[in-house]
């Protein structure tokens, strides 16, 4: 195996395919990337079944994605332009609540207007609220480039630097302070499943920056999000790179305070033996967690795990129970379109949050979020593009291979006695619990659109140790480390940022930065900073 790379990346997430890239195409850097999947690209994978039925892992939709918008102008960099974008509907979020649906329309204006409509009384803090987001956003761009600036240019960080109280409040006493009427402070936090938390536990920051990130809608890649991946990898091995599927990281390799590799363990096949990769860089991918708690055994390192460890036990990661359907026919005929519902038993969210525990057993999951990527992808229909004639179906429907998913969150220590039996071959109790979940989920979903129930051919269950077993991070974590004030302040978190205590290891992803595809892929530019030659900064911080 050829060891001459110049950078080695922990996992082949967003972060580190947006890195790798850069690096490839603008520093001639040969990347080896490491995954410990059989499949690449972490969350914006996919997986299929009957060879036509296709479902995503973690990619749902992504904002801010019209020509010339930041995300849009990130991706068509790492791609080369060789990814295709499908805009979602008009009304891409549907907020679900018992009395009251409310569809999200695309464009802050049309947003604002419809919150104005509902709640007049309150029109004057609704445009506070509105410039309020821009303030703290602001606040997040700059924090975010001062925390990871390449320390020769630390000096610049007190002339950007930007003050904003509210930014490490918790979103709901922000709420509080700022709206009258209970259910107004529920519509707009009604996206909080995006960041796992609800307002009482999450820092307004992040509420913001999520929100903002839909104001003028979403869309969804063209051919699922494995196409992300497939976009990219050309352009790291046409570079001289390597990925390496089923190989797990076991240690981060320092010597004298640097880091010098990595050693492996081969997954495929029995009585592998371990290897090991040493390159003059390394970038983990694999988040805060797993880089300082399992991968590090450097004294410098050591007062990191033990506060990342203190941190998880006081702010828990967010855990989940995906249900993938398979159907029958097209969910058009239940008039969904391909937009996204945000599905509440009740208009508290606190509640809500509060009986995500045992809902299993209690009969009832609080709510529930509803996508149908067959209807977001128009490579489902027999489309290859964006063109024009996008949104007319080439394939009969009954020819579309229609799927659903509903996502709820759920406790993981009601599923952790099972963690170590094997995947796929756990016992009898545990698949009993699965299918009480799923047909639980189905009914709750049903109520709201009758003859959802009818449409499911078939479906699969993934839990929080199915999410540990495929990831590694702790406890299922699906947005790493908890999105409380905490998180976002970088003298409580410092491993909240690229730059690590041992010299050439960096961070990359969600925990360098913010959690999200959007979020994680920005932590990728922000490892570049690091990483390239001075005279590439310009250009780099042009994609920011």
């Amino acid at each position: 195996m050829d060891s001459n790379y110049d950078v080695i990346f922990i996992g082949s997430g967003i972060g580190t395919l947006a890195a790798a890239s850069l690096l490839t195409q603008w520093e001639k850097k040969r990347c080896l990337i490491l995954e410990r999947h059989w499949q690449v690209g972490g969350y914006t994978h996919v997986f299929k079944r009957k060879k036509k039925y296709v479902w995503d892992v973690g990619l749902h939709y992504v904002g801010q994605i019209a020509k010339g918008e930041q995300i849009r102008t990130v991706f068509d960099t790492i791609t080369q332009g060789k990814l295709d974008w499908h805009r979602m509907p008009d009304v891409f979020d549907k907020f679900v609540y018992p009395d009251t649906t409310f569809g999200h329309r695309s464009g802050v204006e049309n947003f604002r207007a419809d919150l104005e409509k509902l709640f007049p009384k309150e029109k004057d803090d609704i445009a506070q609220y509105f410039q309020d987001i821009q303030d703290v956003l602001i606040w997040f761009q700059r924090t975010e480039i001062g925390k990871n600036l390449p320390f020769a240019l630390k000096w610049i960080v007190p002339f950007i630097k930007k003050d904003v109280p509210y930014a490490l409040m918790t979103t709901e006493k922000y709420l509080a302070q700022r709206f009258d009427d209970a259910k107004l402070r529920s519509l707009v936090a009604s996206q909080w499943g995006d960041f796992g938390l609800p307002p009482s536990q999450s820092a307004f920051c992040i509420h913001a920056i999520l929100v903002n990130h839909f104001f003028n809608g979403a869309a969804y890649p063209v051919g699922s999000s494995e196409a992300i991946a497939d976009s990219i990898l050309p352009i790291v091995e046409a570079g001289g790179g390597t990925v390496l599927t089923s190989h797990e990281v076991q240690e981060i390799i320092v010597e004298k305070g640097r880091a010098t590799g990595v050693r492996v363990k081969p997954l495929r096949g029995e009585n592998q033996a371990e290897v090991v990769f040493s390159a003059p860089v390394i970038v983990s991918c694999a988040g805060a967690y797993n880089t300082y708690v399992k991968l590090l055994k450097a004294e410098e390192t050591a007062d990191f795990k033990e506060r990342i460890l203190d941190f998880n036990k006081r702010n828990p990661p967010v855990s989940h129970i995906s249900l993938y359907l398979a159907l029958k026919d097209t969910p058009k005929k239940l008039g969904l379109e391909g937009e996204n519902h945000w599905i509440y038993d009740d208009w508290d969210h606190e509640k809500t949050y509060a009986n995500r525990l045992n809902w299993v057993s209690r009969g009832r999951p609080p709510m529930a979020y509803l996508s149908t990527p067959s209807l977001k992808d128009p490579k489902a229909w027999g489309h290859a593009s964006t063109g024009a004639d996008a949104g007319t179906a080439a394939l009969p429907e009954s020819a579309v291979a229609h799927t659903a998913e509903i996502i709820t969150f759920t406790p993981y220590g009601e599923y952790a006695k099972w963690k170590n039996q094997p995947w796929h071959k756990r016992d009898e109790e545990y698949k009993a619990l699965k299918e009480k979940a799923a047909q639980q989920l189905i009914q709750f979903v049903d109520e709201r659109y009758r003859g959802f129930a009818e449409l499911v051919d078939f479906y699969e269950v993934s839990t929080p140790i199915t999410t540990e077993h495929m990831t590694g991070h702790d406890q299922g974590a699906i947005y790493g480390l908890a999105c409380v004030p905490e998180r976002f302040d970088v003298d409580a978190s410092p491993w909240c940022q690229v730059h690590t205590p041992v010299k050439n290891l960096y961070l990359t992803g969600a925990d360098s930065t913010s959690l999200g595809i959007a979020g994680a892929m920005m932590g990728g530019v922000a490892t570049c900073a690091h990483l390239m030659k001075p005279w590439h900064l310009p250009k780099l911080l042009k994609l920011v």
